[in-house]
């Protein structure tokens, strides 16, 4: 009895314990306020969803009539798990966001804690709690794997920081699958396992101690487990295209991101949507999009690919560094985060560790600049700043000190500082989020909701939609192929070829991406094959919806 009451004393004076449940309930709120609001699914996310659904009813891994080779399967597979249950994807990827995104502060938190203290580690789970980029901000990112990704990269820090400081087979292995895990939601984990091993290795081979450390066996030990974690996956690519990838869309995605780079949708969308030599498939889905040799064409012109980096780190600097995501202003913290305190062996291996996650990342500096292919680097950036308030709080402290020899009030004070800047930080992010919400949503096109949900209603549960992405038979329930970015004559040649029984497109599209096509436009004249059926108007323009005629 004597013992229940001790465990249940001690229970309640676990402070972290409490800490921890507060931020998750915390988290919940927020999170779950914010997937109520409007959202449409559109860019990538409707691709991810499409390959769940279709797994689960076994339609196979396929976006379209084509093995789908562009996206790595973990997000896909888990919002796949949930649909016999809740028979709405859009559901399936709002549960796993407020899900993931949640968890992903344990991680965040033990880590931070066990680097730097209780302090520090509190202050960095609350301030990654209401962060505006990795909450609301991921809303309208186009994607929505973020939260797992983060989840999943941060607990295999946690294993990876262990496997330092034990050297045990068991943390390898651990950190090894965690790092495959990783991978099957974005490639680029494979550079952050590399990256690491390398470092490590180099680390115990610079203390002479990767012998007697058991570093080689562990290692090997967490090669294997990597491996054996993506090994089905690899199959899966090589099976599809007959080559050994890691991703099946690196080449043509670096040759498309000029576009971006120049700002030239219209670019990007003939690097992707032209036909191939054949003209039956656009490049996307073409055995001719793995001609492009990344390492071939940076060889063959350096000097654009070092003036396209430097372009992109520009692009990148100004697009980080700005109020609603990471004001500039904060970065005196991370520097007081960083240099703040001396610097012992420890305290350096500490440091060194962090800031080894951040080249990793900056792989996607070649290709094109968006928020998200960076939002690794944020929490670590927010764990450098709760180390500066913590830095400026004990400065505090030892100057009171110093200053009334023998006075309790030193120590309150730090801690009334540390809490003061904690709360006026987190205080911003949340007067911040109505205005991420807001930018977000007025970035949507409703109208190719509309379409989609017409088309539901209105077409065969059978009928082929054709347009230049997936949102609208996402939207729609229906059969999916992709325009041609062609000439109309053409154009059209390739959708009748394919069998379509509905061509969709919007304003933006044919005005500023595909201008050949203007002739679309005319709902009132359409050409001799294609019968005008609805048209959905918004604020940014105007979606139609065409029936094919043969």
């Amino acid at each position: 009895m004597e013992d229940g009451t001790v465990n249940k004393r001690s229970l309640a004076r676990n402070s972290a314990l409490w800490f921890l449940i507060a931020v998750v309930v915390a988290s919940l709120v927020l999170r779950t306020a914010l997937v109520r609001v409007d959202r449409i699914v559109r860019w990538d996310e409707p691709d991810y969803l499409i390959l769940g659904k279709h797994l689960v009813t076994g339609q196979g891994y396929a976006v379209s009539d084509r093995a789908e080779v562009h996206y790595a399967p973990l997000f896909p597979v888990l919002t796949g798990l949930l649909y016999p249950i809740t028979h709405d994807m859009k559901l399936n990827s709002d549960i796993y966001y407020v899900l993931f995104g949640t968890l992903a502060l344990l991680p965040f938190y033990w880590l931070s804690r066990r680097l730097f203290g209780r302090r520090v580690g509190t202050v960095a789970a609350l301030l990654l709690c209401f962060f505006p980029p990795l909450t609301s901000s991921v809303l309208y990112w186009g994607t929505m794997i973020e939260p797992l990704y983060l989840f999943l990269l941060f607990t295999t820090f946690c294993a990876l920081w262990l496997a330092w400081e034990t050297q045990t087979l068991r943390a390898y292995v651990v950190m090894g699958g965690l790092f495959g895990l990783t991978y099957l939601v974005k490639p680029e984990a494979l550079v952050f396992f590399g990256w690491f091993l390398a470092l490590m290795i180099l680390a115990r081979l610079c203390l002479r101690s990767l012998r007697r450390s058991g570093s080689v066996l562990g290692v090997l030990g967490a090669v294997v487990a990597f491996l054996l974690i993506i090994a089905p996956y690899l199959w899966f690519l090589y099976r599809e295209t007959g080559r050994v990838l890691i991703t099946g869309k690196l080449g043509v995605t670096y040759v498309a991101g000029e576009g971006a780079v120049v700002h030239d949708p219209g670019l990007y969308d003939r690097a992707l949507s032209r036909l191939d030599s054949t003209g039956e498939e656009i490049i996307w889905f073409s055995p001719e999009r793995f001609e492009y040799d990344l390492w071939e064409i940076i060889r063959s012109d350096p000097k654009s690919f070092v003036l396209r980096t430097w372009r992109n780190i520009n692009t990148l600097e100004s697009l980080l560094f700005v109020r609603r995501v990471f004001p500039f202003y904060l970065l005196i913290l991370v520097g007081l985060g960083i240099f703040g305190h001396p610097w012992d062996r420890e305290r350096f291996f500490k440091e060194l560790f962090l800031a080894a996650t951040i080249p990793p990342v900056l792989v996607f500096l070649p290709f094109h600049i968006e928020l998200r292919y960076f939002s690794a680097i944020l929490p670590i950036l927010l764990l450098w700043v709760a180390k500066g308030i913590d830095a400026l709080s004990r400065w505090l402290e030892r100057t009171l000190a110093d200053a009334r020899p023998g006075s309790r009030l030193p120590a309150r004070a730090g801690l009334a500082l540390t809490v003061a800047l904690c709360g006026l930080l987190v205080l911003y992010f949340l007067v911040l989020q109505p205005s991420v919400v807001a930018d977000g949503l007025a970035g949507e096109n409703p109208s190719r909701r509309a379409a989609g949900l017409w088309l539901k209603e209105h077409s065969p549960s059978d009928a082929l939609v054709m347009s230049r992405d997936t949102e609208i038979p996402f939207y729609a329930d229906r059969r999916w192929a992709a325009t041609p970015n062609e000439e109309y004559a053409r154009f059209i040649e390739y959708v009748r070829k394919r069998g379509a029984d509905y061509v969709v497109v919007d304003e933006r599209e044919i005005t500023v991406i595909r201008p050949q096509l203007s002739l679309l436009l005319q709902e009132s004249s359409p050409p001799p094959e294609l019968r005008h059926v609805y048209t959905a108007p918004d604020s940014r323009g105007k979606t139609i919806v065409y029936e094919v005629l043969y």
